[in-house]
């Protein structure tokens, strides 16, 4: 199965304060994350959830983050448009139609 390699924008739930604080302390401002990652569908219901690294040809993937569909605001899907080949002096770029 080929992985599909999204973008997600979306709200965070977070902490506003490390002590006590009053209602005025507390900052108005959403938490809006951007994360990149390689979708796992189907993996837990109601969420989207992407990995940061998989094993090709596999199902490992590490660092699993799985993002609440109702907190979701934008997900893109991403495609490669080069490949960067590394060799001994320098890095290549070539067109891919990946």
């Amino acid at each position: 199965m080929k992985q599909q390699l999204i973008h997600i924008v979306w709200h965070d739930a977070h902490s506003v304060s490390e002590t006590w604080a009053t209602k005025h302390e507390i900052d108005a401002a959403p938490c809006i994350v951007s994360s990149v990652g390689w979708l796992i569908p189907n993996a837990k219901h109601e969420h989207i959830v992407i990995a940061q690294s998989m094993i090709l040809d596999q199902d490992h993937f590490d660092h699993i983050l799985a993002i609440p569909v109702g907190m979701i605001k934008q997900i893109n899907r991403l495609k490669a448009t080069r490949v960067l080949r590394i060799g001994d002096d320098e890095i290549q770029v070539e067109p891919t139609d990946r």
